[in-house]
């Protein structure tokens, strides 16, 4: 007959459905729980399973962080030099030659890095290619900013990509000039594509192997049990990274589960996908295909979001759409018509506004399909983008961490009206909408008690501000625990399968040294997370 079960949870405090009732134990066979109960049931059953003791610490449902890019993530950490804590222009000119040095890379080798934000500089000056060439003029450099929407190179890199005073800017994207028309190496949104396209890719197996596992091991250190990502803009061949998940899944080499996101930029992105047999929400082991992924504006630090009204502080700006409305269009009907869910990248209200308009005209089909579309980011709206959300059931993705950082920028930007409806996740979930939540790593920390902690008090990592940012936006802890549990298995379509701890679910649990419902708000970021547990076996 075999094991009645393979392993035994003993011993913790276990959170179900958003409240600690009352169990002794949590008993798992083949990664699935099969029973919930009390100690003195336990003597019903042969003791021939392993006893895992919790030790009284706090057990939830495993994190789920909605959308990062793992392997971004790992290729900065491992390979690229990180600039997140540059605070002037003469650090990142320090740190980067530091690099070149400590890594040796020869002369005529790319120097890539990313993560520098001018709005930490004194100055607020972007970095520009003399400044870079500082540098190096024998290396090409290629750095992008924390967003990811905009670049900066030096004079080698600009040569390499024949970019002059004589190329013109792409559609949905700029290339910078000065006052005698010669580019500054500041390249955003899509003319970032005139030098990415000749940067080395990642294209060796092993190495997006590596990328992957060490990845989800570090995501596994905070909790997280499930991520969705979107990763295939940042390897040379689509088919190769689906054939290494594969293998990873087959294998049960995947040490969390992944959803992977199929970034689209064109409908041949999504016939390509198709070609490859794959289908939203198709499962194998530890791997789901998510939906596709698009791209519509740039970010609210660049000053490349698309708004309906120009910026605050830069009054011929209205940001950038990465593409006419009529090709978005074109991409949400294909994605559904073949069979994909979509998410759409959007932080803008004019970005928006066009999303909802194109999930309105297919409203039928996408319902008729049993999809939920989403929209990532959502940061600036107004009344009547909510109301779309509402009335299409569109999912909201967020990234209350975001706040750590923007709080210091958003009025500025856009200016103490438009505040009103931005960033505002309390309205988003009094009105019904759901929002789940994510990071956007490696933008920012996919710690998911730092963006639980900032969803409750709306303050950055260091307190501030003191009172909190738009306070009346706070959320309540068990709306900010669900966005990173239940909420999130809703988007992938896995709320019978993930979500709570209840029989017949995947034994995926965080475990916790102190109580996430009950301590003081200003330490949930603190809390020590003791052990993740993905379909029963301890990370």
């Amino acid at each position: 007959m075999g094991k009645v079960f393979d392993k035994v949870f003993a011993n913790g405090r276990f959170m179900r459905n958003n409240e600690q009732k009352k169990i002794d134990f949590v008993a798992v066979k083949n990664g699935k729980i099969v029973k919930c109960g009390r100690a003195e049931e336990m003597n019903d059953y042969k003791t021939d399973y392993e006893i895992i003791d919790l030790k009284g610490k706090f057990v939830y449902p495993g994190f789920t962080d909605a959308h990062m890019h793992l392997i971004a993530y790992s290729q900065k950490k491992l390979y690229e030099v990180a600039l997140n804590d540059v605070y002037s222009r003469e650090e990142l000119v320090k740190k980067v030659k530091t690099f070149i040095k400590k890594k040796n890379i020869k002369p005529g080798d790319w120097v890539i890095g990313a993560g520098w934000n001018q709005d930490q500089f004194e100055d607020n000056v972007f970095p520009d290619r003399y400044l870079l060439d500082e540098i190096s003029t024998q290396h090409p450099i290629h750095l992008t900013r924390t967003c990811y929407h905009i670049c900066v190179v030096n004079s080698k890199a600009l040569d390499l990509a024949g970019i002059d005073e004589n190329t013109i800017s792409p559609d949905g994207g700029k290339i910078d000039q000065d006052k005698d028309h010669i580019p500054t190496g500041i390249l955003r949104e899509n003319a970032m594509d005139l030098v990415t396209r000749i940067l080395p890719g990642i294209k060796d197996k092993n190495r997006m192997k590596e990328l992957i596992i060490k990845g989800c091991e570090d995501l596994a250190k905070v909790g997280i049990t499930t991520v969705h990502t979107d990763d295939f803009p940042f390897v040379e061949d689509k088919e190769t990274l689906w054939k290494v998940f594969k293998e990873l899944a087959n294998n049960n080499e995947l040490p969390i589960r992944v959803v992977l996101q199929l970034r689209a930029a064109k409908e041949d992105d999504i016939y390509h996908y198709e070609r490859m047999g794959l289908k939203s929400f198709d499962k194998i082991n530890n791997l789901v295909v998510g939906p596709i992924k698009v791209i519509t504006d740039g970010s609210l630090g660049s000053r490349t979001a698309a708004l309906e009204e120009p910026y605050e502080d830069d009054k011929e700006n209205k940001g950038l759409m990465l593409m006419s409305e009529e090709k978005l269009d074109q991409l949400v009907h294909e994605s559904f018509y073949h069979d994909f869910d979509i998410c759409m990248h959007a932080i803008g209200d004019r970005s928006m506004r066009a999303i909802l308009a194109s999930y309105e005209r297919y409203y039928d089909l996408y319902r008729e399909k049993g999809f939920r579309p989403s929209i990532i980011h959502c940061q600036i709206g107004n009344s009547e983008i909510l109301n779309g959300f509402k009335k299409l059931n569109i999912i909201a993705n967020i990234q209350p961490i975001f706040s750590n950082t923007d709080w210091k920028i958003a009025e500025s930007r856009i200016g103490k009206e438009r505040l009103k409806y931005s960033y505002c996740w309390k309205t988003y979930m009094d009105m019904g909408i759901v929002c789940v939540g994510s990071s956007d790593a490696p933008i920012e920390s996919f710690n998911p008690l730092y963006g639980i902690y900032t969803a409750v008090t709306r303050k950055d990592l260091e307190g501030n501000p003191k009172n909190g940012w738009v306070p009346e936006e706070s959320l309540d802890i068990h709306r900010a625990v669900d966005l990173f549990i239940k909420n999130a298995s809703y988007l992938s379509h896995e709320e019978e399968e993930k979500g709570s701890i209840e029989v017949g679910k995947y034994a995926d649990f965080v475990v916790l040294a102190e109580d996430l419902l009950k301590v003081d708000e200003e330490h949930i970021k603190d809390i020590l997370v003791e052990n993740t547990i993905v379909g029963g076996k301890i990370l």
